[in-house]
């Protein structure tokens, strides 16, 4: 696989876990990235981080449930290097296993919001600006949640991992004419530091036991997917769903 060297990427979700090591991987192969989060502490230790490391980062705190805020920090990413030609959306997640029946009303829309609005968001704000260079890379993590019922999660995270996989093929058909690809990777479970809170030890034993790898994956084996779909050898690939997941769903 080919360098990054000469593209700018973005990162969304860089503070910790995949996106984190998505950020590092694209800034040690060259990529200016813009490490972008709410967490300002986090995304500013990472950004510092790789840039300490002989990388090249910027850092960029936003909230990607706001329009305004979003697009504003999408085309500073594009003024400071004139183009965007990576988007990794990896910001989402949930705070709680919760059942259907007992997921409280007010919880679902700062879900969805966080996890399928952002990237409404992130598109309109990105595309225009790869489609006037006819190129671009946008990969967006969904989740095993959205691609088999066999293991428990919340309905308002379920839904929106789901719609994620149909806004990707909305936007791969669309914008391929103009050279910009649109793809996913739904993961299983991930040793994060956020994941492993919400998980008890119990679930986490279990997850161990189905999984025919036989553990939790590490951040950095879905982040390398996603790094395989940023790069120019993917050109012909779009509109996917590449699942990382241990073989805990085989379809």
């Amino acid at each position: 696989m080919s360098g990054f060297e000469g593209q700018s990427a973005v990162v969304t979700g860089a503070a910790t876990g995949i996106g984190e090591s998505t950020a590092r991987i694209l800034a040690q192969r060259g990529a200016v990235v813009t490490v972008m989060d709410f967490d300002a502490e986090g995304a500013e230790a990472v950004t510092k981080s790789i840039n300490e490391s002989g990388g090249a980062a910027h850092c960029a705190v936003v909230d990607l449930t706001d329009w305004e805020a979003t697009e504003t920090a999408v085309n500073e990413a594009h003024r400071r290097a004139g183009r965007i030609d990576v988007l990794v959306h990896s910001a989402g997640g949930f705070p709680q296993y919760v059942s259907l029946l007992d997921c409280p009303v007010e919880a679902w829309d700062g879900v969805v919001n966080s996890n399928l609005k952002s990237m409404f968001y992130l598109l309109k704000a990105a595309a225009p600006l790869m489609v006037a260079v006819n190129y671009g890379r946008f990969v967006t993590l969904s989740s095993m949640a959205a691609r088999s019922g066999v293991n428990p999660n919340p309905p308002h995270y379920t839904a929106a991992k789901a719609g994620v996989l149909g806004l990707t093929r909305q936007a791969a058909r669309e914008l391929g004419p103009h050279g910009v690809t649109v793809n996913a990777v739904a993961p299983a479970n991930v040793q994060t530091p956020r994941g492993l809170k919400i998980r008890t030890p119990e679930r986490i034993a279990h997850i161990e036991k189905s999984s025919p790898v036989g553990r939790l994956s590490e951040s950095h084996e879905i982040a390398e997917a996603v790094i395989f779909l940023c790069s120019r050898e993917a050109g012909y690939i779009t509109g996917v769903t590449l699942d990382v997941n241990g073989g805990a769903t085989m379809v």
